[in-house]
């Protein structure tokens, strides 16, 4: 599945009406489960359950690759954590008549486990488009004052999406690089923090397109034979590859982390 990428400015609005999903909880690393209410596609998965974490919304399955949505991940952390109340709300809505409904995910005042303080803050929204399979990443205020500190070390957050497996191996990346002011796509399995802070009223904005009959019988792949037992040819690879190979139960069976351009598989 291939995406275009845009960047447009957009007043960020604080979601109202919205369902809890933290409902009260101090949380960090947490993982509340969402029923979404359409199907939704990433990758060209088809996703009806999801897991939102710190930053990140992972596919609720158990699938070999679990496709995850990365919208500011980092190690984010409650802002309540020193006391006794959440002051870091996560929550969620659905607008829209069927057919066009947006799901959108609040992620509000949320802090850095890296900040002992908790003084500094991000607030963003994740928006999945039913239908059209759009993403986007809505970010409000913020107030990180010590870049160093909020991302420990690191420029700032990994921002995309891609597919994961239980190894943390990278397939089908689709994350951003560059200044959070004017960044640039990427399809790298090597994965960059973006640079900064995406501005107040930015929206990043990731559009599934759809290659072309020509394209397509231009990367035309065979896997051969089917069945097989001790060799599997690999033809019309355009470049080197790396592979894994599962069983019907999902057991990673074999595996190469170089790249190979070779065509037969021992």
């Amino acid at each position: 599945q291939n995406y275009t990428f845009s960047q447009i400015t957009a007043t960020y609005v604080d979601l109202s009406g919205t369902t809890s999903l933290n409902n009260g909880e101090i949380w960090d690393d947490p993982e509340y489960i969402l029923s979404l209410p359409f199907p939704f596609f990433i990758n060209d998965v088809s996703m009806n359950s999801i897991i939102v974490s710190d930053g990140y919304i992972t596919q609720n399955a158990t699938t070999p690759i679990i496709q995850t949505l990365a919208p500011f991940a980092m190690d984010l952390l409650d802002r309540g954590d020193n006391g006794t109340t959440s002051l870091s709300p996560i929550s969620y809505k659905t607008e829209g008549t069927v057919g066009n409904r947006i799901l959108k995910i609040e992620y509000k005042n949320c802090g850095s486990f890296y900040d002992a303080n908790l003084t500094m803050f991000i607030n963003f929204q994740v928006w999945l488009y039913e239908t059209t399979n759009v993403i986007e990443y809505h970010y409000g205020q913020s107030s990180i004052s010590n870049l160093t500190v909020f991302y420990d070390g690191d420029t700032g957050a990994y921002i995309g999406f891609g597919g994961a497996d239980e190894n943390e191996n990278i397939s089908n990346a689709h994350f951003l690089i560059g200044a959070a002011t004017n960044p640039s796509l990427s399809t790298s399995v090597n994965l960059l923090p973006i640079t900064g802070t995406p501005p107040a009223n930015t929206v990043y904005r990731f559009t599934p397109t759809t290659l072309s009959s020509e394209t397509i019988q231009k990367s035309t792949i065979y896997i051969y034979p089917n069945p097989f037992n001790n060799f599997l040819n690999v033809e019309g690879l355009k470049t080197d590859y790396t592979y894994s190979i599962y069983d019907l139960q999902g057991k990673l069976i074999q595996k190469n982390d170089e790249l190979s351009s070779s065509q037969t598989i021992d």
